[in-house]
Parts: structure tokens; sequence; C-alpha cells
């Protein structure tokens, strides 16, 4: 292992995990739904044998549900240069007009050693392979141990709409370069479409109306448990598209990455439900990796903090 930056990147740990490197604790996550990363770039050894160790502690359940144990989820060792994109860091959002699509693209750097000065390049491409926008930012001077977010915008006429009967995916690629050489690459998937909730008429997709026809789904299932491969997710999505499904709740979780990519890939509506109703330090902390992780995902069309609980606190 050769890097500047490491970190651990978890899906999903259930649950009050504690991660200890080489001895030493390194971080620690409370819900067993919500991803999270931790740096261990002062505790790795590079060249040598690591120790992990990840204590989970279900005394306390999240649900009244069956929840499993234990890493259930992907779990990535990342490196990366000191400078680099942030995890979930890019975000896309785009407005159609009659001229095409206006994309406004806002990405987070992260310097993490000594002051730089970099540039970001960012590249559209579009669902055919093709570039469509490359946008070059000025230079930015980072000091040590900081992080700034870079604007970009770029019109995009006769943009591929993502919709139920045609899941068109667009592609960001962004690019830090320090002296004209790459440092860091990022990629981030991304939907151009437009949705609006009528009080009279209900919801529409890109100007047109659509019956929501979703189910409710809990992170288990049947004859794995808790455990879902991400294949076995992309079967039970197909089984409910074939029998008239266009909607997916995740079912008082956060839900995993491959099911959110499976719904961009076929296009299925998806509500992202939150498991943690807190205001506090925690809750909030959960709800903004939920929406970081989930933004740029053009099947997300709703979230909810509802969640049927009893413990919901006073209705206003």
């Amino acid at each position: 292992i050769n890097a500047e930056y490491m970190g651990l990147q978890c899906d999903g740990v259930s649950r009050a995990c504690l991660v200890i490197l080489n001895g030493f604790v390194v971080g620690e996550n409370e819900s067993g739904y919500v991803p999270f990363e931790i740096d261990i770039t002062d505790f790795a050894r590079p060249g040598e044998d690591n120790v992990l160790v990840v204590r989970c502690d279900v005394s306390l359940g999240e649900a009244w549900s069956y929840e499993g144990a234990g890493l259930y989820r992907h779990v990535r060792l990342v490196k990366t240069a000191p400078v680099h994109v942030r995890q979930w860091g890019a975000t896309v959002r785009s407005t159609v007009s009659s001229a095409g699509a206006q994309v406004s693209i806002a990405t987070e750097i992260t310097n993490h050693g000594p002051a730089q000065t970099v540039r970001l390049r960012s590249t559209v491409i579009g669902p055919e392979r093709q570039v469509l926008a490359r946008l070059t930012s000025d230079s930015q001077a980072l000091p040590a141990w900081s992080g700034t977010t870079v604007s970009q915008q770029a019109l995009l006429p006769q943009p591929a709409l993502w919709s139920l009967e045609t899941p068109h995916l667009h592609r960001l690629v962004s690019e830090i370069l320090i002296e004209d050489a790459v440092v860091d690459r990022d990629e981030t998937r991304f939907g151009i479409r437009t949705i609006r909730f009528d009080p009279d008429r209900g919801f529409f997709l890109n100007d047109r109306p659509v019956k929501i026809k979703g189910t409710c789904n809990h992170q288990d299932h049947a004859g794995v448990g808790f455990a879902v491969p991400g294949s076995l997710h992309v079967w039970r999505l197909e089984q409910l598209q074939a029998m008239g499904a266009n909607a997916y709740r995740s079912t008082h979780h956060a839900p995993a990455p491959a099911i959110l990519d499976a719904c961009d890939r076929m296009g299925i509506l998806v509500m992202n439900e939150l498991r943690q109703m807190s205001s506090d330090a925690e809750g909030l902390s959960q709800l903004d990796r939920v929406v970081r992780q989930g933004r740029n995902h053009p099947c997300v069309f709703i979230w909810n903090i509802g969640n049927e609980e009893i413990h919901r606190g006073p209705m206003y």
C-alpha cells in the first residue's frame, strides 16, 4: 500500500460498530443502514500485515424486525492523493428547457496535506459514451488541510432524458490536476429529468403524468436473511417490475447502493427513507450521509423521514 490518504468506506455494518486498526480505535458508527467513511491514514502500516477488527453490538436494535449483525454490505479500502474529491463530493443538477439542459456541477475538493494549487477538469459523458462537455476551472489555491467547492455549468442541447421507459444515464468524470498532472479521478452517474407534484393532478416526470405503483421492501430477503447480494436485489426488482410496479420504497432504512444503481438502470422510482428521525448530531449526520449518497441518482424522487414510528415526536 502506497498512498497519502487512506480510508475505509463501509456501505452498512449492523450495528453500533467500533473499528479498531492495529490496536487503535479509529472510528465508530451507530446505524446499521447508513454508510460511513473512516480515515485510517495515521494508523495503517504500508507493506506490513495490518489487523482490522470491527466490533458490532446489536444489544439494541434499530427496528422491530430482524436486522442481522455484522458486515453485511460492501467494505472498500480507498487510497488517494492528499488532494481528492471527497466521497459523494460531486453533485449534478439540471434545469430542462426548450434550449436544452442547463447542467450545474458542484464538486467538493478536500486537501489532506500541504498547501496546493489545483484545477478541476469535469467531463460530461452521454448515454452513448459521447463527450457532451468538458470544463476546466481556474486555479484553486488550497491551504493545508482545507477544502473548497468548485462550481461549473454547461448547456447540453437535446439531452437524453431519464424516464421509466428510457432510463438514460450520463457520467461525470472529475479530475484534479496539479501542474497538468491528474492526481485524482472520480466518476459520478446521473440522469437528466424533471419532477414535480401537482396538488390536483399528481406526480409528473418530464412533464408527463405518472401513476406511482410502488411496494414496501425491507432490507432482508427470504432464504438469505439480512446480507442480500447485489444480484438478488436486482432479481427482486425484476420481479416487482414484471408484476407492474414502477416504484420502490426502501422501508425503514437507507437502501443498499446496489438498489439505487439498479433502479437507475431499470427505470424504477425510489422513495429513499431514513431510519433515524432525531434532530440531534447523530441524526443529522445520518441524514447528511444518506442524502449525499442518493442525491445524484435520478431514480430518487422523494425522501422520507416519517417512517411510521410511534416515537416520531409531536406532530405540528
